[in-house]
């Protein structure tokens, strides 16, 4: 299959609009959520609704802490409740908007 190229300027927000032969290819629309999968200096494009993203170092990761806990169950200590609530105390109030546009410099 040949790859083809469309290309779409960055506006100085770091927003591009989608070219609709991308929209078509992914099957996304307006409110839809894209992923990007991250290989080296290559990114593709991806419909989060069609992929499932796993990360193999944190999965591998998390299979180590579920072992470690199987194995040692001692090792384990309830969440301070102190801390509980003092994270909560520092959170009241606090709204985040996950629509917002990202301010700033971004590092993945």
């Amino acid at each position: 299959m040949a790859t083809s190229v469309l290309k779409s300027k960055i506006t100085k927000r770091s927003q591009t609009t989608l070219p609709r032969a991308v929209k078509n290819a992914l099957h996304v629309g307006p409110g839809d959520e894209l992923g990007y999968a991250i290989d080296g200096d290559e990114v593709r494009l991806v419909n989060v609704a069609n992929e499932t993203h796993e990360d193999p170092l944190v999965t591998r990761f998390l299979e180590f802490l579920a072992d470690d806990a199987q194995a040692r169950p001692q090792i384990l200590t309830p969440f301070p409740p102190a801390l509980l609530a003092r994270m909560l105390e520092l959170a009241a109030g606090v709204v985040i908007d996950h629509d917002s546009d990202i301010i700033g410099d971004t590092v993945l």
